[in-house]
Parts: structure tokens; C-alpha cells; sequence
């Protein structure tokens, strides 16, 4: 049972309303170290400064990438309300994990050179299908849940006093969003190993995949049944070239109930961060991320506001408009 100073810590983060906005604190690095690995995970973790039990989202970065990644996204959503974790996993080019096998260190580092020097994407493909990637991805946010259920000592004081265990979202970018698909009912086929992360309320899906490739074979998404929302540019393609609708699988192939859409016109794939004051994209970028948090608002705070924000924008929408707004 809640004592009464529990209940008033707790109050901000139960309906928090769409144009109220916290000042945000950054933990710009905590080195978060998994002792059954032997592994380091450098993180970072937006936060309300406000006192209260706001609920957490775990937000995994591209293939490639950082705890860096999606900055503008992160503050944003922590303003709005949540305490935002972003990992470091071991495929990052950024902060180089020394644990990860030569042989996965080597065929990333290859790939990127060769994307990067205007070679086929096919290289890239083939190495984000190795296993070792998706294992370690999936290990690291067990193991960050885990700790936050527990409000573990590892975690900062500030993060501890700031999250609530039971609410807890995914959101991810490129091979982020496989992560996050997998999480919320997508099946693969191989299935990863057991025991996979569970307890997530809902998820944002930025350039998800779609069937063919990454163990998703056609059916993959019929039995998802959590909110979604997912994410994706009229310019965003595949690492093997597929187009921007194959990103939008997931939406349109899961059970409908609280399922929602994105197009950003002319957005490619590492677009969706857009800093607001950006002259091209950051107006829609921007918006986007409102709407993202009324996503979280709906599904982690329980505030039917955040529902009326996006059947709005939905209602509202038409495709060739900058950002077109689908829901089933």
C-alpha cells in the first residue's frame, strides 16, 4: 500500500497535461557494468528535475550508434514527464564495446567503411542478420530492467528517486526498432534464445523493419496487440533498399486497437532527431515529438488527452502533407 508520501510523489507523473513542461536533467554518462557479462553498458538517462515516480522509457539507438543518438528526442520526452534511458550497445562505432568477438568487431567495422564509401548496402545488411547483435541488444535492456525494477544502487539516486518500475515503455531507431518490435510481439523465426525482456506497456517504432530479412517472415507482426506507433520518412530506406512502406509493416499487419502512424515528407533515415530551430525539417520534427509524447501520455500515464492528441492529428491528416498521421 502507498503511504501518503509516496501517493504525492507519484501525482505529477499520473496525468501530466500536453503543455506542461518540466525542466530536464542529463546524466550524461553512467557506465552501467552487467557482471554475467562482464559488460560495461555507458548510458545515458534524461530525467524530470520535479520529484516524482515518471515513468521510464528505454530508448536503443541505431546500429552503429550511442547513448548520443536522439538527443533533441530525449529531452523532450523528459520534459514531458519521463525518465529516458539510453544505452550504448556493443555494435556502437562511437564507444567501441572491447568485449564484443573480433570477428562481429571486424565485419561491423567493414561494413560501415564500405556504406560510407558509396558501396552496395548489401554488406550492412548481411552483418545487422548476425545473431550476436540481437543476443547482446536483448541482454543489455534485461539487464537495465532489472535494475530499475529494483531501483538498484547502481543507478544513480537521481534516476532511483525519479522512476516508477511499473510503467515502462520501448522506443528505438533502425536496428533499434527491430529491437523494439521483437519486444512487443513480433515473432522471429528462429526464436532468440529465452528469457526475453517483458513489461512494456507500449512502443515507438522510428524506421522499423519489415518482413523478409532479420528472422521476420510474412505473419511476423498478426499477433502484436500493444500500442504502437511507428515511424518512418517518405526518404527512409532499407539498408538493402527497400522502401519506406516496408517500414510501416508492423502498423499495417498487427491486430488493429490503438495503433498509429508517421510519414514525414522528405525525411530520410537519420532525420527523425531534427533540432526544432533546423529550417527544413525541424518544424515537423518538432511536431513529431509532441505527438510521441502524447503517445507516452496515453499509454504509460494513463491520460486519455494523449489519445484525443493523436486521433486528432489522425483526423486531421491527408497523405503529401509533411507529416501524414494514420491509426487503426
Amino acid at each position: 500500500m502507498f503511504s501518503r508520501r509516496r501517493l504525492l510523489q507519484a501525482a505529477p507523473a499520473l496525468a501530466l497535461p500536453s503543455d506542461l513542461q518540466n525542466a530536464v536533467r542529463t546524466l550524461d554518462r553512467v557506465d552501467l557494468v552487467d557482471p554475467s557479462r562482464g559488460r560495461t553498458i555507458p548510458t545515458r538517462i534524461y530525467l524530470p528535475e520535479a520529484p516524482g515516480a515518471w515513468p521510464v522509457v528505454f530508448f536503443s539507438h541505431g546500429f552503429g550508434g550511442s547513448f548520443s543518438a536522439f538527443a533533441n528526442t530525449g529531452r523532450l520526452w523528459a520534459s514531458r514527464g519521463l525518465v529516458v534511458i539510453h544505452p550504448t550497445h556493443s555494435d556502437s562505432l562511437q564507444i567501441p564495446d572491447p568485449g564484443l568477438a573480433s570477428d562481429d568487431a571486424r565485419a561491423l567495422r567493414e561494413a560501415f567503411a564500405g556504406a560510407s564509401g558509396g558501396r552496395s548496402g548489401e554488406g550492412l545488411a548481411a552483418v545487422l542478420e548476425r545473431p550476436a547483435f540481437l543476443r547482446s541488444r536483448l541482454a543489455d535492456i534485461r539487464f537495465l530492467q532489472a535494475l530499475v525494477r529494483s531501483r538498484d544502487n547502481r543507478l544513480p539516486e537521481a534516476a532511483r528517486e525519479r522512476i516508477d518500475p511499473a510503467r515502462m515503455g520501448m522506443a528505438v531507431h533502425s536496428f533499434g526498432a527491430y529491437l523494439t518490435l521483437v519486444l512487443c510481439g513480433a515473432r522471429l523465426s528462429p526464436s532468440p534464445p529465452p528469457p526475453l525482456p517483458v513489461g512494456f506497456r507500449s512502443g515507438i517504432v522510428i524506421s522499423g523493419q519489415g518482413s523478409g530479412r532479420l528472422g521476420l517472415a510474412p505473419g511476423a507482426f498478426e499477433k502484436m496487440t500493444l500500442p504502437l506507433f511507428s515511424i518512418t520518412g517518405s526518404r527512409d530506406f532499407g539498408a538493402a533498399g527497400e522502401p519506406p512502406s516496408w517500414r510501416l509493416e508492423a502498423f499495417e499487419r498487427s491486430r488493429p486497437g490503438r495503433k498509429y502512424a508517421a510519414i514525414l515528407d522528405g525525411f530520410r533515415h537519420g532525420d527523425f532527431d531534427a533540432p526544432d530551430q533546423e529550417p527544413v525539417l525541424g518544424r515537423t520534427a518538432e511536431r513529431l515529438r509532441l505527438l510521441q509524447a502524447a503517445f507516452w501520455r496515453a499509454t504509460l500515464a494513463g491520460d486519455p488527452s494523449g489519445w484525443l492528441d493523436l486521433d486528432r492529428a489522425a483526423g486531421s491528416s491527408r497523405a503529401g502533407f509533411p507529416m501524414e498521421i494514420r491509426r487503426r
